[in-house]
């Protein structure tokens, strides 16, 4: 091995071990537990076993709090896509024309550095059954504890973790490739379809996973929200503080909740990756061909000439 690889490797040994100490071994522990084979309840029984597994797919209020959670984490994760695009857009159209954006900067990073619990409270002061808007529509009163007031609140807690790596993709787009085929006559629509969107799906793609994976876990916000819509993690923390200390099943349902999360993280990954890798074709070989006659394409409606799989890549620091 050579010495800079050496060094690389040392460099590299504490985050190793913190990842070993903090991350592989708890879930080792869990997993043990959630088998029966570690530590369980008052009111469990010891031994070998997959039941506290089933159990979280066929307890009735289970299955319906794993629902509520993918419901919450895949609707709030499309609303905020939605919010999210044309926001990114605006904002890489007035960088490069050299307008600052100091204030957005701020209002939309502020959710990540916001506790879930304070974000929740938030839903309650607007929409809660006397909050600020309820004053205003008495109908919204309340709203807060239920699925609309959720969605809010995860939107809100999930949008600087979308905003982030889309605003990188936005800011990587070739201008001369939209205003190309808007000087042809292509409508706005069309432009979009057919060049913004696939330059962007790659980015929207991964941050989605993200996104998904944060949301599923999380539990600050619906743990203050949590008078109305149950989701997965409050049973968690529901079988560890009951009477028996349910330590077996809060292991196996926690580790579904890891499992879940892991699966949209790596699902987000392994569908950008492919977009860029085998989805996109390079803005190097393809870039210059795509200003020239992606407009003529556009504004002639030759679906031949550009698909969305012909776009370039593009990733969330810049072009591929």
């Amino acid at each position: 091995m050579r010495p800079d690889a050496r060094l690389g490797w040392i460099a590299a040994l504490p985050a190793c071990l913190f990842l070993l100490v903090f991350a592989v071994a708890p879930l080792a522990v869990l997993v043990r537990n959630s088998l029966g084979i570690g530590e369980t309840g008052l009111t469990e029984q010891a031994g070998f076993t997959f039941d506290y597994y089933l159990s979280v797919f066929t307890t009735p209020a289970l299955q319906r709090s794993l629902g509520n959670s993918i419901l919450v984490s895949v609707m709030s994760v499309l609303i905020t896509i939605a919010i999210a695009v044309p926001f990114v857009l605006e904002l890489a159209k007035r960088e490069r024309a050299g307008k600052r954006s100091t204030i957005a900067d701020a209002l939309v990073t502020m959710p990540i550095a916001l506790p879930g619990t304070v974000i929740g409270f938030f839903a309650i002061v607007l929409i809660g059954n006397t909050g600020l808007l309820a004053r205003v529509f008495p109908g919204v009163a309340g709203m807060a504890y239920l699925l609309p007031g959720v969605l809010l609140a995860y939107v809100y807690f999930s949008l600087p973790r979308v905003i982030g790596p889309l605003r990188g993709a936005a800011q990587a787009l070739d201008p001369a490739l939209t205003e190309t085929a808007r000087s042809l006559g292509a409508p706005r629509w069309r432009v979009f379809r057919t060049i913004t969107w696939p330059l962007l799906l790659p980015a929207v793609i991964e941050s989605s996973g993200t996104a998904l994976a944060t949301a599923f876990g999380g539990y600050g916000t619906i743990a203050t929200l949590s008078q109305g819509i149950r989701l997965l993690p409050l049973d968690v923390v529901d079988q560890l503080s009951t009477a028996g200390y349910n330590v077996a099943a809060a292991s196996a349902t926690a580790v579904v909740l890891g499992l879940l999360s892991i699966v949209f993280l790596a699902l987000g990954q392994l569908g950008s990756a492919w977009l860029r890798r085998g989805g996109s074709a390079p803005v190097s070989r393809r870039g210059a061909s795509l200003a020239a006659g992606g407009g003529a394409a556009l504004a002639t409606g030759d679906p031949t000439t550009l698909t969305a799989g012909e776009a370039p890549a593009v990733t969330t620091g810049g072009r591929a």
